[in-house]
């Protein structure tokens, strides 16, 4: 598997392409999307050639990627499947997956469509802010339509996804879409709910802002994602979503006559449930996310430290997984999260940052 194609060159489908090339230089891959994000796209390296049509993109590729918005996914399914050879791979990387398994099942001809979803992202978008490393340690769920062929040519599609560093789910398609809505799109709405809670607050309490401390910024990250890409998973996973935002408005009517009745040991029993849930959560390999064993480290505000951190686990051969500044404070330091993939790393890299002359813990 040489030749590559990705439709849409932005953020995702641009960090795809420079992922997999530096895993395969051999590689051949085609672009094809806006004139701007194309050429931007092949100088940064993401694409070796511009294709000048959608036919003039696939019709030679081992795997097409598309890396579009889900709508227009969806829009040119019927075309890719007619401009295609019979022994392409289709791959698409949209947040909602039955919508286009099913689009792909209804169309006429080709059989080898594999949907994917890497639960990786950043807040930036386009071409521009493309990086090679976006999808190294995340975990990237396919879903694989009842019947696919399972031959030499899957699993070197695998090899290809696996070769970006992401760590890679089975799930099928029905189960994703539920899931993301309890997990993923759920939260996004009460997310910005909250702020706009907040906001409405405002009105009478112009300090409120001034008081939303840590815990508030961290329900609230990403209620600044951009509504138009929203859009479409709200319309295409509506059901699902639906349902999941009615189980918790039944939660929130209990707690409402919980409070009002005073009655505080049901309210304590949601505490410790949701203590002891999330506690689990670590330890559970069987969600989205792959768990990492977290340490956490204190390095003091000077030059360098940063440095002798990383240097002293590189060392020791520890592999830092996923990193994190947590908070700092001017002239004094700051505490970093690092991921490592065992606990055995984890409670080594203490003992190599503690001899090392840093604060290192696990909690």
């Amino acid at each position: 598997m040489t030749s590559i194609t990705i439709i849409g060159c932005g953020l995702m489908g641009g960090s795809l392409g420079l992922a997999m090339k530096n895993a395969r230089p051999d590689l051949v891959i085609t672009g094809w999307d806006t004139p701007g994000a194309l050429e931007t796209a092949q100088q940064r390296g993401a694409i070796d050639r511009i294709a000048t049509s959608l036919e003039d993109a696939v019709s030679e590729a081992d795997l097409v990627v598309l890396a579009t918005p889900l709508s227009a996914t969806l829009s040119m399914v019927k075309a890719l499947k007619a401009a295609i050879s019979e022994s392409t791979w289709v791959h698409d990387i949209c947040s909602v997956k039955q919508p286009l398994a099913k689009a792909f099942s209804s169309a006429p001809g080709h059989e080898r469509y594999l949907g994917g979803h890497p639960m990786t992202g950043s807040e930036k978008s386009g071409i521009r802010h493309a990086d090679p490393v976006l999808y190294e340690n995340a975990t990237y769920v396919l879903c694989p339509p009842d019947g696919m062929p399972r031959d030499s040519s899957f699993d070197a599609v695998v090899a290809l996804l696996e070769s970006t560093g992401a760590l890679l789910l089975e799930m099928d398609a029905t189960v994703h879409d539920r899931i993301a809505a309890h997990v993923s799109h759920v939260p996004q709405l009460l997310s910005v709910l909250l702020v706009n809670l907040a906001d409405q607050a405002r009105k009478t309490d112009p300090e409120v802002l001034r008081l939303a401390a840590g815990g508030f910024r961290d329900m609230t990250r990403i209620a600044g994602s951009p509504f138009p890409m929203w859009e479409d998973i709200l319309d295409t996973n509506r059901d699902e979503i639906t349902q999941a935002l009615s189980s918790f408005r039944g939660m929130l009517d209990g707690l409402l006559s919980d409070l009002d009745a005073g009655a505080y040991p049901s309210i304590g029993d949601r505490f410790r449930t949701a203590e002891q849930t999330r506690d689990f959560i670590p330890t559970d390999g069987k969600g989205f996310l792959k768990p990492l064993a977290d340490v956490f480290v204190f390095t003091a505000d000077r030059p360098g430290a940063l440095v002798e951190l990383t240097g002293a686990l590189f060392k020791a051969e520890l592999s830092i997984k996923d990193i994190e500044l947590l908070r700092i404070r001017e002239n004094r330091g700051g505490t970093f999260r690092l991921g490592f993939e065992t606990s055995e790393e984890a409670n080594d890299a203490i003992a190599v940052l503690t001899e090392t002359g840093f604060t290192a813990y696990r909690l």
